[in-house]
């Protein structure tokens, strides 16, 4: 057990009407997951626990923000109230249609203590850093005070980000593009927050492409989701099919758990596989390749 803990808040579910681009190019809760379940994954690597309230959000509405609270409440009790920070990710919105109204903002809750206001300021300064690397005009829109119920109602340090604009053209060019790189500048800031060394991801390696005896195969494979719940991820290998996607499951075990990861194209050529991504984007995915090497 580590004496650092993450709560990671994926704002949203599925069905929560109304919270997707104009276009519908990007759903929110889509985003919200993909950070959740990439900040997961970063935590770890830098020996921090990681607890998610709302680990999986596909074909489900809102489960209350106070239940999400209580969720987070009950594990850091139960781990022994180590140090935390409770993240509730988000991605924002003005009005229905694509307007000029765009930038980075951080929560925190009017009963927010000094370590909830020095956790915003650090991951907003990391975040809006790194919007401005990617558009010049990306704006800081700071950190402010807002009674938002999961921030207001968890009892550890605790913020809420709201990375950028899906209803503004230019920010959610990055919220589609470059999710790696936000998760990234969250993670400089938690790593400012624990006072703790951050560590760049590991580089993947390249395939070894030199004649030898080894019959080794990189694969490169388009991953659309992972699930828990064998119906969830049947019904996205269907949907993928129904728009002429072969599809299928990949089990691997984490944390103790059998996942089914939903496979949408396995290739030994990257370029192949980085096209599928661009295919499957457009279609209002958030996918990634993951290496399975076959030998």
């Amino acid at each position: 057990m580590s004496k650092y803990l993450v709560l990671g808040d994926g704002g949203h579910a599925e069905e929560v009407a109304g919270k997707c681009a104009p276009d519908k190019s990007l759903h929110e809760w889509k985003f919200n997951q993909e950070v959740d379940t990439k900040m997961d994954k970063r935590c770890k690597d830098h020996g921090i626990d990681y607890f998610q309230t709302n680990p999986n959000p596909k074909g489900k509405d809102e489960m209350g923000l106070s239940k999400r609270a209580e969720l987070a409440n009950a594990h850091w009790k139960k781990q022994g109230k180590p140090k935390a920070l409770f993240i509730s990710y988000h991605a924002n919105a003005y009005k229905s249609v694509f307007n000029d109204a765009r930038g980075t903002e951080t929560y925190v809750a009017s009963n927010a203590s000094q370590n909830s206001k020095n956790a915003a300021r650090y991951i907003q300064d990391e975040i809006v850093k790194t919007m401005k690397s990617l558009d010049k005009n990306a704006k800081n829109r700071g950190v402010k005070t807002e009674n938002f119920t999961v921030i207001y109602k968890a009892q550890m340090p605790s913020i809420l980000l709201e990375y950028a604009f899906y209803t503004n053209k230019s920010d959610i060019k990055i919220l589609k593009n470059n999710v790696d790189d936000l998760v990234e500048a969250t993670m400089k800031g938690v790593c400012k927050y624990f006072g703790i060394t951050y560590k760049a991801p590991k580089k993947e390696s390249k395939p070894n492409t030199s004649t030898s005896t080894s019959k080794e195969t990189t694969y490169y494979r388009v991953v659309t989701n992972s699930y828990l719940d064998r119906k969830l991820a049947d019904k996205e290998v269907s949907e993928l099919k129904k728009l002429g996607i072969s599809a299928f499951l990949d089990a691997f075990k984490k944390d103790g758990k059998t996942y089914l990861r939903v496979v949408a194209g396995s290739y030994t050529d990257r370029k192949h596989a980085e096209t599928q991504i661009a295919i499957l984007k457009k279609k209002g995915y958030m996918p990634f390749i993951a290496i399975y090497i076959k030998k």
